[in-house]
């Protein structure tokens, strides 16, 4: 066997079933990643109920959900870009509900120029959204600037924490709380690139055995 054949048998067929491979596991992704997002689409447009007893994320992720309560003074900005105004700050708050219980709420986008106009009214209300538990930090996420009230990712045990608040979050779908706020439809935060992932896979192997087919067959 000269060494054409063994670069073809032992490194361009292994490199073409690994190239393929990558594919269609993209295509098994994007097929889950539609049905998850059917499944978000689905409670999103769900009545909202009240809030449950024994929350669990499993079984509760994005179930809509109706609260009344009232707004407590203090947020957090959470630093996000706002689409068409460059930077805006996502607003959490605790939320103090009739039974005493306080939990959180995710209030929506505020322009950067709009934060200092802030309105947190302090009563009684009843506001809808759904369930999240974000965790957004990583490795590389900066620690809160206390000092600025300045946060750069939604954590929701930090968050309850800093705010003395249940671990519970409550992200708002409509807004009675204040008109300078924008809702943001929750899906556009789910990214669904997995369709030009397995196209790029696929035609990363045509490209591979095309040039292995050459290299085996061109002339010396």
């Amino acid at each position: 066997m000269n060494k054409k054949w063994v670069f073809f048998v032992f490194i361009a067929i292994p490199g073409l079933l690994a190239l393929l491979a990558l594919g269609i596991w993209q295509t098994k992704r994007l097929a889950w990643k539609e049905a998850l997002l059917e499944n978000i689409i689905h409670n999103l447009t769900s009545e909202p109920s009240y809030l449950p007893k024994n929350l669990k994320k499993s079984e509760h992720n994005y179930k809509m959900v109706k609260v009344k309560g009232a707004l407590e003074p203090r947020s957090i900005f959470i630093l996000t870009p706002v689409k068409g105004s460059g930077a805006g700050f996502r607003v959490v708050s605790p939320f103090k509900l009739k039974d005493g219980g306080k939990i959180l709420v995710d209030r929506g986008v505020i322009k950067e120029k709009d934060k200092s106009l802030l309105k947190t009214s302090g009563q009684q209300s009843l506001v809808a959204g759904y369930l999240s538990w974000p965790n957004e930090t990583d490795y590389f996420t900066p620690e809160p600037n206390f000092t600025r009230n300045i946060w750069f990712s939604r954590d929701l045990e930090k968050m309850s924490n800093f705010l003395q608040t249940q671990p519970i979050l409550v992200v708002l779908t409509e807004n009675r709380l204040d008109p300078s706020i924008r809702i943001e439809d929750p899906t556009n935060d789910i990214p669904n690139n997995h369709l030009q992932y397995a196209i790029t896979w696929f035609m990363m192997a045509i490209l591979w055995f095309g040039m292995s087919v050459y290299f085996v067959y061109k002339k010396d």
